[in-house]
């Protein structure tokens, strides 16, 4: 297949044709084994695991995301790369979501994700709401068979509830759902950003129990982000063959992100988790996603348009690292 070169677009270009992320070409996950394609993004606009948090919104998320890149290139000038060329990015489209089954909602998204590993492309996948890495993560595990893995969350919250009333598989259950996963190591896994007081005692008690790796936002502050996020890459990495990265919207200071279901003020400015996604994209990544963008609460598109350059910044820095 050949793909697009952003030396070919045009401002007139980017208001017409199929929405898409970055106008990428559209296929679907059962055709891409042999397109060529290096990144594939996936949107899963499901909410339906949102038992944490107080409004909805996310599903609406990678619709949004969709709108917002519409308004940018494939070439950076600042990296000189062009992620058409570097990558061969493709858009399979929304996951099929089973309304009021999240059990088959979580085994479409798995089986996707499995697909578009299978066929050698990055999956990238877009929520909906944060229980969105649970089979992401399962995916990325059972692909890479007895091979270690690492997992980075870039989260306000720890994530790390065991249940709520019985259910597992929830938007507070990503990080200890992914420290159970069979080639997982809990010093393999790290969270970064986590502040505020939505986040209960049994959390940080699962948390110290499993030996998982927290940097509160406080000490990123006060050691730097650059240096805290080199640490967590250090211990995710490290004896590991691949990596899962999620990445919640509210990680980002509420000023910089209102479009995400729970705002947190005290977060990561627009200009850190930028550069976070340097960092990132330079160590590298195995599977990425993002959750929680609302767009029915954002302000002038500012946050879908904060989320689309996090990405696309860390797609510049590997593709950056590869050369």
């Amino acid at each position: 297949m050949m793909f697009s070169s952003g030396k070919k677009q045009s401002f007139g270009s980017m208001a017409h044709g199929i929405i898409s992320m970055l106008g990428s070409p559209h296929i679907p996950v059962g055709e891409l084994e042999g397109s060529g394609a290096g990144v594939a993004f996936l949107g899963v606009p499901y909410e339906g695991s949102n038992v944490c948090i107080g409004r909805p919104g996310s599903g609406l998320g990678p619709q949004g995301l969709r709108i917002a890149s519409q308004e940018y290139f494939s070439w950076s000038f600042e990296w000189d790369i062009d992620l058409q060329e570097a990558y061969g990015m493709v858009d399979c489209g929304d996951t099929k979501i089973a309304i009021g089954n999240a059990v088959r909602t979580h085994e479409n998204i798995q089986k996707d994700v499995s697909t578009i590993l299978k066929s050698g492309a990055i999956p990238i996948s877009i929520g909906g709401d944060h229980s969105l890495p649970i089979p992401c993560a399962r995916a990325l595990s059972e692909h890479l068979g007895d091979k270690k893995m690492g997992y980075l969350a870039i989260d306000a919250h720890m994530d790390a509830g065991y249940s709520v009333d019985g259910e597992k598989e929830t938007n507070c259950s990503g990080v200890a759902r992914a420290s159970e996963l069979p080639n997982v190591r809990p010093e393999n896994v790290a969270i970064v950003g986590v502040r505020g007081t939505l986040n209960p005692r049994e959390w940080l008690e699962l948390i110290r129990e499993r030996g998982i790796n927290m940097y509160p936002m406080r000490e990123v502050k006060e050691r730097g982000m650059e240096a805290v996020l080199k640490d967590a890459l250090d211990r995710v990495w490290d004896g590991v063959d691949g990596v899962y990265v999620t990445w919640d919207t509210d990680s980002v200071d509420a000023s910089h992100a209102p479009g995400t279901t729970e705002p947190e003020p005290g977060g990561f400015t627009s200009h850190e988790i930028i550069e976070a996604a340097r960092i990132i994209g330079e160590r590298g990544f195995t599977a990425l996603d993002n959750v929680e963008l609302a767009p029915i609460y954002d302000v002038s598109g500012i946050t879908g348009k904060l989320v689309w350059c996090v990405l696309s910044e860390a797609l510049y820095a590997n593709a950056k690292a590869r050369l």
